[in-house]
């Protein structure tokens, strides 16, 4: 699944393909000999997934305005970054004994028991 930003849910979320339209499909199927709905399928599947897995609402490309300039990546991701820098030249010790998810990188909290990102649904080992 992709990641966009929903302007409905105010955050960045998981997003999936729009409904397949029914009512469409059968019209397609009895007009054109069932040849319409295999071509509907194959234009529904091709389509990127941007809807809103919570509001089914439009999502926008995740982007962040910094310095008049865009760039694609996460604001809290670079952050991250940064304090995994400054862990590497400490060698590692740090009071601070954080965890970061595997696959955005966001700072886990100091909660036990948690198993899935808040920021991007990956299992946290």
């Amino acid at each position: 699944m992709v990641s966009k930003y929903c302007p409905n849910c105010k955050m960045n979320v998981l997003t999936v393909r729009e409904d397949i339209n029914i009512c469409l499909l059968i019209i397609l199927g009895i007009f054109t000999a069932f040849i319409g709905p295999l071509i509907y399928l194959a234009i529904y599947y091709e389509k990127e997934p941007n809807r809103c897995v919570h509001c089914k609402s439009i999502c926008q490309p995740i982007s962040n305005i910094q310095n008049g300039s865009v760039l694609n990546s996460k604001p809290s991701q670079i952050n991250n970054y940064q304090e995994v820098e400054t862990i590497i030249e400490n060698n590692g010790n740090t009071a601070d004994e954080s965890k970061f998810c595997s696959n955005c990188g966001v700072k886990i909290g100091e909660r036990e028991g948690l198993k899935f990102c808040a920021f991007c649904g990956t299992k946290i080992n």
